[in-house]
């Protein structure tokens, strides 16, 4: 599914604007990197990097960052991974959402070429629930998630930030998987 759902308030993205929130966030984040026995946090650049600094303060862990595969720097041979050494070392990916598990892969292949080993995965976001599939790495790494991108629009209904029509659309969108040329994009778009 190639179209976007018009869910504007609800992008990650705006938790990262209340430091409490963000912080509150981040504290499952800190108690899973400590179960699994974490070294090293690492945020995946671009929307990971603040909830993984966040999550890497509240658990008092180091802190590095991952490029996007196919990144170019200003920099000849600039690291793919920047800040604390992964090499050796056992980290938690933090990520703001995760679906089909592409981007984690991708990422996954960054730090393993750096010699990290990959633990786990934090996300604000699970929504491999509605991915039309997911990768095998998303299926057998650890991920553990604020919530499920359900739950999201379960409660954003609940809270009075989604009408129950929208709400309505957006799953049956999502659960169903409709194609770019389904004409009920229109009542998507009429609804929000």
């Amino acid at each position: 599914m190639k179209t976007r759902l018009p869910l504007h308030p609800l992008s990650n993205e705006n938790a990262y604007g209340d430091p409490q929130l963000l912080h509150d966030l981040a504290v499952p984040g800190a108690e899973f990197a400590h179960r699994l026995g974490v070294d090293v946090v690492v945020g995946a650049e671009t929307g990971g990097i603040p909830l993984g600094t966040a999550v890497a303060l509240a658990g008092d862990l180091p802190f590095a960052f991952v490029r996007k595969p196919g990144y170019v720097g200003h920099e000849d041979h600039e690291p793919r991974v920047r800040g604390a050494s992964v090499a050796g070392r056992r980290v938690l990916l933090v990520d703001d959402a995760v679906s089909s598990g592409k981007a984690l892969e991708a990422f996954a292949d960054e730090l393993q070429s750096e010699g990290a080993i990959l633990v786990g995965v934090f996300t604000l976001v699970d929504m491999r629930d509605v991915a039309t599939s997911v990768v095998p790495i998303a299926k057998t790494l650890p991920i553990e998630s604020v919530a499920t991108y359900l739950e999201v629009l379960d409660a954003a209904t609940d809270a009075g930030i989604l009408d129950p029509a929208t709400h309505r659309l957006a799953v049956n969108a999502l659960v169903n998987h409709w194609t770019d040329d389904d004409p009920r994009w229109s009542l998507l778009d009429h609804a929000a």
